[in-house]
């Protein structure tokens, strides 16, 4: 039968079957029918209609045979809702185990059909189309393809299935997987708490939970009184083992919750302790979750591994001339970045002179260069700035003044205590006159990074009124604060106030922070966004349109949501404001930041375009993306960029090439000391544009940033968005508008350490083993300054004629040109000169040799760096006297037990001064000298 089959040049006999009365003749031709549609179809399409008469006719017992041809037929027409169709009607003789394309296509196009069904809640869904996903549910469970039925659950929303895919396998592994590649990418909200809640519940049915998951949980879900009530039932007992694992837990949350979050369990927590009675551990997890204890690690990390080139940063100081503010700004903020976090403000002390030619915004970005480099010392951010602070409510230097306010709020950024917070809000009533606006611009810029995420509504009140007062200057600070401190809230009645005002306003600076700041409201929104998009994108005013694309940034970051791609990439092509189309393309990034090897691809045309506004753009989102990765496509599309025509394309690239290249050095990169050489030159050729020599300068201190010892960390390490990071991105990009902003990408750095730390939040001496080449993950070295050497006096000539005349002695060989000596003087040198060669080639291959096979394996010790690509190849040694409680990560902070407990132990040594290891209210600490920036009193 089957040669027959096959030996068919035409379908026309086999057609002519289905017109016959015989029930017999029909169903044989239907069955040979069905095996030659694939070689045939186009000719058996012209019978569709007598095909479709068959399945229709109910009295015909071989009606789904029909069907089953009739959705083959479909299927090669292109018409996949009519071979779904049919498929349905054809019952089990649809083939689900089939593997052809046509079974594939059909059955891909049931479930995305069910999606769509199951998200707009229709209630009137074919059971038909129901029995093939339930079989198609079936058939994963008994190949036990578990993830396929997860995410086809997530999908269609069918929690019950999901719930039993996850009992159904390994739980513990299944859950981490939903926890940490599913849920962020469910468009709902919802339905995103549903998930949640369904973890939730799944994880409290072991008997021993994990409890670092069920947090994180809780943390999704916004429930802090639970969060509160485990953390206190694990240091209740008094059992080292739950103690160390709730430590573990207020390390993760002040690392992935937000503020609003962790402030939120701190004061149930301490509400729920105190009724037990106040106790060390108790005390401890709260000081970890208002963001003490990681502070004060993360300074002493990038304090005691400080390895800034101040050889870079002197000669850019020394090159760039300091008279011009743009030039000026530039050195401000390289030194603020190589410098971020470290407490190292040597160069502004060493450059007095630079720093006095300051004048107006340029001493407002100088001032604020010291939150930057200070980051992190809330004990003492009051003793820092007191030389720059207003005194009594006067102000002396509205500049410097609003810039020590940007740099208080930057000291304590996302960690904002109620001092601060209640200084800076006084500080925008208290001022009156021509300078108010300045200081309430600083006020407002350090309201914004003090408070950021914490939905603090009597803060927003305070910028609102600040904002109505339809100030320019201050206006802008105030849209962009209101916007980092109701983060992510999708706050209502603060959306609807902020856009009609946004109508309303004529100031151009004040409606561009306002779309930026309704991207930030809806952070992490999603679907609840959409609304909002549709209205912003239809909007005439472009600075409207700009804020659809933050929105769409904002809402979708990290998601890699196809939808949001596709309305940027029609922005980015269509719009006719250069200002919405660079937005649009940089927003790519954000959006696929969780899948950077996608990025290099969808802009490489966009990299070429003849727009240079969309060409930067490439540049950004390529920076934004692959940040930190040494991503090599990436590279190849920026390298030629950095010879644009245009100026502020290059600014773009240099910025994008030090975000990717940050942290690495020339034996794990090669083009890394190509593309530092490449900013020297352009900061050192005379005739550079001064916008390109700026991007250059910025890009010095990035790829150098924080000691070489932080990175872009756009993520966690537990693999969470990090928030905070997400929104210093962004408001980073719009120091294209005003370069003080330029200072929120400080909130983008993420220290790379190592850090263990025991039961008593001390840090003990350990060893961690790295398996690979230590030369990939070393510092790299240090430019070599250049050698001025003193001229030399040159001799006087003197002719052999005449020294023979004079001295009547004969000229010798040393007295003889180089040109004139014989070549036997010369040959014994040559000789000489080649044993050496071959000296050094044997000396090199020995010493190759040995360093091969010494460098397999290093040690990494405590408080040490640690690179995100290194991390792979690290193990915790067997026999350790130290061991992790959270297995699975090595870095960030980790808490150990100690197995031996009895023995005494060997703590690292803090290398921060005294007077940064001390309380803030300690009246005996030593303070440092004041240190006033050589400002003479100035006025708007």
């Amino acid at each position: 039968m089957a040669a027959q089959v096959e030996a068919l040049t035409s379908a026309t006999g086999l057609i002519s079957l289905l017109d016959e009365n015989e029930r017999e003749l029909q169903f044989y031709g239907l069955t040979q029918l069905n095996a030659v549609t694939d070689r045939f179809w186009a000719e058996i399409s012209d019978a569709i209609s007598r095909i479709e008469i068959l399945y229709e006719d109910e009295t015909f017992q071989h009606r789904q045979l029909a069907a089953l041809v009739a959705s083959k037929i479909y299927f090669h027409l292109g018409e996949f809702d009519d071979a779904l169709g049919f498929a349905m009607g054809a019952g089990e003789l649809f083939d689900l185990t089939d593997t052809s394309s046509y079974v594939q296509t059909v059955v891909n196009h049931a479930i995305d059909t069910y999606i769509a069904r199951r998200a707009s809640e229709a209630s009137d869904i074919d059971p038909r189309l129901e029995a093939v996903v339930e079989r198609m549910f079936a058939r994963c469970f008994k190949s036990k393809d578990y993830a396929q039925v997860i995410g086809i659950a997530i999908e269609t929303r069918r929690l019950d299935v999901l719930e039993q895919a996850l009992v159904s396998g390994d739980t513990q592994s299944l859950l981490s997987y939903v926890q940490h590649e599913c849920v962020d990418l469910i468009r709902s909200i919802s339905v995103q708490e549903q998930v949640q809640e369904l973890l939730f519940k799944v994880h409290m049915q072991f008997d021993t939970p994990d409890y670092e998951a069920v947090c994180l949980c809780l943390s999704k879900l916004n429930h802090p009184k639970k969060t509160a009530e485990i953390l206190d039932m694990l240091v209740k007992d008094h059992i080292e083992d739950k103690i160390l694992s709730a430590y573990q837990i207020a390390f993760d949350l002040d690392a992935n919750a937000t503020q609003e979050f962790t402030k939120a369990v701190v004061a149930e927590f301490e509400a729920v302790s105190a009724a037990g009675g106040a106790s060390t551990p108790a005390t401890q997890i709260a000081s970890i979750l208002r963001g003490d204890e990681t502070l004060k690690l993360h300074l002493e990390f990038l304090f005691r591994n400080n390895k800034t080139d101040m050889n870079i940063l002197n000669r850019t100081c020394k090159l760039l001339d300091s008279r011009q503010s743009l030039a000026h700004n530039a050195t401000t903020f390289s030194n603020a970045f190589m410098h971020a976090g470290t407490t190292v403000d040597t160069f502004l002390r060493n450059n007095l002179e630079w720093l006095a030619r300051a004048s107006s915004w340029s001493k407002f970005s100088a001032t604020a260069a010291l939150g930057v480099i200070h980051r992190g010392q809330i004990k003492h951010g009051f003793h820092l700035l007191q030389p720059y602070l207003p005194v009594d409510n006067t102000s002396a230097s509205p500049f410097s003044e609003g810039g020590a306010f940007f740099a208080l709020g930057l000291i304590h950024a996302c960690h904002g205590t109620e001092k601060v917070v209640t200084y800076l809000q006084d500080a925008l009533v208290s001022y009156q006159g021509q300078n108010a606006e300045i200081l309430q611009h600083g006020a407002c810029l350090g309201l914004g990074a003090a408070g950021m995420g914490s939905g603090n509504e009597d803060i927003a009140t305070a910028m609102m009124n600040v904002l109505f007062t339809d100030s320019a200057v201050s206006g802008e600070a105030a849209s962009l604060g209101l916007g980092l401190v109701m983060m992510g809230s999708c706050h209502e009645a603060t959306l609807k106030g902020v856009l009609d005002y946004a109508k309303e306003t004529k100031h151009e600076k004040i409606i561009r922070m306002l779309s930026v700041g309704m991207g930030l409201i809806m952070f992490g929104r999603k679907q609840q966004a959409d609304s909002m998009i549709a209205l912003l994108i239809e909007e005439e005013d472009p600075l409207l349109r700009l804020g659809a694309v933050h929105v769409i940034t904002m809402a979708y970051c990290g998601t890699g949501d196809n939808g949001a791609i596709r309305k940027l990439l029609h922005l980015a092509v269509s719009d006719v404001k250069d200002d919405v189309r660079r937005a649009a393309v940089t927003g790519l990034g954000f959006i696929l930041l969780r899948s950077p090897e996608q990025v290099p691809r969808m802009v490489e045309l966009l990299s070429e375009s003849f727009n240079p506004h969309v060409r930067v753009g490439a540049a950004l989102a390529l920076g934004i993306a692959c940040a930190g990765s040494g991503s090599k496509p990436a590279i190849a599309i920026l390298e030629p960029m950095l010879k644009d025509s245009v100026d502020f394309v290059v600014e773009g690239a240099s910025i994008a090439l030090a975000f990717i290249l940050i942290q690495q050095n020339e034996t794990y990169e090669p083009k890394v000391a190509e593309v530092r050489k490449r900013f020297a030159t352009i900061i050192e050729t005379k005739n550079s544009e001064g916008v390109s020599k700026f991007g250059a300068a910025i890009a010095q201190g990035i790829i150098d940033a924080g000691g070489r010892n932080v990175t872009i960390g756009l993520t966690t390490n537990d693999g969470q968005l990090n928030a905070p990071a997400c929104a210093g991105m962004l408001v980073f990009t719009q120091f294209w508008y005003w370069f003080p902003l330029a200072h929120f990408l400080s909130l983008s750095f993420t220290p790379t350490a190592l850090i263990a730390i025991n039961k008593n939040l001390k840090a003990p001496n350990l060893d961690v083993s790295c398996v690979s080449r230590k030369a990939l993950y070393a510092y790299p070295p240090n430019v070599e300054q250049p050698v001025v050497q003193a001229p030399t006096k040159i001799a006087t000539a003197v002719l052999s004629t005449t020294k023979a005349r004079r001295g009547g002695k004969k000229m010798g060989v040393a007295d003889e040109p180089m040109s004139a000596r014989s070549t036997e003087d010369a040959e014994p040198v040559r000789e000489s000169a080649e044993s050496m060669d071959v000296d050094e080639v044997d000396t090199k291959g020995v010493q190759k040799k040995a360093r091969k096979a010494g460098s397999d394996t290093f040690a990494v010790s405590n408080i040490a760096r640690l690179l995100p690509f290194q991390e792979k190849h690290m193990k915790w040694p067997a026999g350790s006297r130290y061991v992790p409680v959270k297995h699975g990560r090595i870095s960030g902070v980790l808490v150990v037990k100690d197995t031996m407990p009895e023995e005494p132990e060997d703590l690292v040594q803090s290398m921060l001064p005294d007077d940064l290891v001390g309380e803030e209210e300690s009246v005996d600490a030593a303070m440092p000298e004041p240190f006033e920036y050589p400002f003479d009193a100035d006025s708007a």
